[in-house]
């Protein structure tokens, strides 16, 4: 079954890098060095280490080991690996979804929902409920039908150029609950009120928890002196929503 694991950065959202650099590809430390603000690198240098920790775990094998590349439309992968990987990150959250069959993972910080963007991108059903909400059901709910329509693209591995207004989160959520094994689902979960993590899998596969970790730093770390704790699991957002 899949896995979602979120790392939340807390204060080292804000930290030093420096010191974990030499743990990550030369490909990801050039792409931190682009960055002006620590929050970015640490966003991107975490993605890159959590990521392959998680794989790591589930592989059984040294971090070492693994190693994380990009297919020509971004979407990460494990080079003669066996496990699927989908990463993302907003806010102080790292959210890495690992599994046997191919998954789509995403996790957007709350803010306030524009209509204009929902026009734009949603379907037509998909507006129409959204504009007979109040303002605080209607962040949730957007952001909950945002996050399924991203984890549906890299799911397929096509990113947002594969169209978010194609991704029917009414059947996705529909088929999580009454769906064949076989058929593609998802669900969210929600992060202290704080942000939303979709996730896109075949139904067989949908993960039934999320594991919360944070960072700690210890005398001897899998990272230096930075280790991952983990510190909570969450059951998925059961209240449904439909047009």
């Amino acid at each position: 079954m899949t896995e979602i694991n979120v790392l939340v950065l807390g204060d080292w959202l804000e930290r030093d890098v420096s010191p974990y650099l030499p743990y990550a590809s030369a490909e990801r430390r050039e792409s931190v060095a682009r960055f002006r603000h620590a929050s970015d690198r640490s966003r991107s240098l975490w993605a890159e280490l959590f990521a392959r920790w998680r794989l790591a775990e589930a592989a059984g094998v040294p971090v070492s080991e693994v190693a994380i590349a990009h297919d020509e439309k971004g979407k990460p992968f494990w080079p003669g690996g066996s496990l699927s990987l989908s990463i993302s990150h907003s806010g102080s959250y790292i959210a890495v979804a690992v599994g046997q069959e191919a998954v789509g993972v995403d996790v957007e910080k709350k803010r306030k929902a524009a209509p204009v963007v929902a026009k734009r991108w949603f379907r037509p059903e998909e507006n129409a409920l959204l504009e007979n909400l109040s303002e605080p059901e209607r962040t949730q709910t957007f952001f909950r039908l945002w996050t399924l329509k991203e984890a549906a693209l890299k799911y397929a591995g096509e990113g947002l150029s594969g169209g978010l207004e194609n991704v029917d989160c009414f059947a996705l959520m529909e088929a999580a609950r009454i769906g064949a094994e076989d058929t593609l689902a998802g669900r969210n979960f929600a992060l202290d009120g704080d942000a939303t993590v979709g996730v896109v899998t075949r139904r067989g596969e949908l993960p039934t928890e999320a594991r919360l970790f944070t960072i700690e730093a210890v005398e001897r770390g899998v990272y230096g002196d930075a280790a991952f704790a983990e510190r909570a699991t969450i059951s998925p957002m059961t209240d449904e929503i439909k047009g």
